[in-house]
């Protein structure tokens, strides 16, 4: 089925980040099941591509998300299409990590994790608003278990989403009232391309650290960098973590929080429970081997 072939019955749903990982599964997964899917890319190739493997009823949308005059484009351009059908969800799975000692970091450095995984989650719930108010729809926004345990070299990455976390829980209060429904869901650990491009981040944050810098947390960026190559091929597939998304976005009683897998369960049970002082002990285990 293609665009012009959907009926007025079929839901729509915006995901963003969709050129790999969980977010290209969901895509792949809601257009097989029917729904009519606005999956947002930041390249030509990567539009193209989804486009092409599609199974359903799927328009990918060219947006980088730190830019909210593109996230308002996308938006109309969405209104465009389903017309006054309104939106049933959205899912803000875009997200970007960064790596380097705090004291060092530059302006970019810091900010792009927070553009994107928190600015540009509120840039979205902006844009799509009216349109989720006219179908009641729901918000999934996409969180990561770094925010439990304190680990160091993870730049303001946990900080975004420890934000992103909280935003969802004054989004939702303020929402409600129009029958939207907004979650936070984490997904555990994906088998992904971000693990690779974690460990490329943490050799590059090395590389070009000065001197002095490498000789204080050289050895911290060298261990960070070999905990992502370890993790590379491990984890859940996206798909699994598709399947809750879609959950989140159907079931008759969304929750507040949901969670993908064993390991994103047992790893914000023990956050819970856990005193301050052990979840330290076990970040530092981490890091010293």
């Amino acid at each position: 089925m293609n665009m012009d072939e959907r009926t007025s019955n079929s839901p729509s749903v915006v995901i963003t980040g969709c050129s790999v990982g969980a977010g290209y599964a969901a895509a792949m997964r809601m257009a097989r099941e029917g729904w009519q899917v606005f999956a947002a890319v930041r390249t030509t190739a990567d539009a193209e591509r989804l486009e092409k493997e599609a199974p359903g009823s799927l328009q990918a949308v060219l947006c980088d998300v730190r830019d909210r005059d593109q996230v308002f484009a996308m938006a109309e351009f969405v209104t465009h299409e389903i017309a006054d059908q309104g939106l049933d969800g959205l899912v803000c799975n875009a997200g970007v990590g960064a790596s380097g000692p705090i004291e060092f970091l530059d302006r970019d450095e810091m900010s792009i994790p927070i553009e994107v995984n928190l600015y540009g989650s509120i840039y979205c719930a902006q844009a799509f608003l009216p349109l989720l108010r006219k179908a009641r729809g729901r918000i999934v926004n996409v969180t990561s278990g770094s925010v439990l345990f304190t680990m160091p070299l993870m730049s303001t990455y946990p900080a975004s989403k420890l934000g992103l976390e909280q935003l969802s829980r004054q989004l939702q209060a303020e929402v409600k009232r129009f029958g939207i429904h907004v979650c936070v869901l984490d997904p555990g650990h994906i088998k992904s391309r971000m693990t690779q491009t974690a460990a490329e981040a943490s050799s590059a944050a090395r590389a070009k650290l000065p001197e002095a810098a490498n000789e204080l947390y050289g050895d911290l960026l060298d261990r960070m960098a070999q905990l992502s190559l370890d993790m590379e091929g491990s984890g859940k597939n996206p798909e699994d973590v598709a399947e809750v998304y879609l959950r989140a976005l159907t079931e008759p009683h969304p929750k507040a929080f949901y969670t993908a897998g064993s390991d994103a369960r047992r790893l914000r049970l023990a956050a819970r429970f856990l005193p301050m002082s052990l979840k330290r002990a076990i970040a530092n285990r981490i890091m010293t081997g």
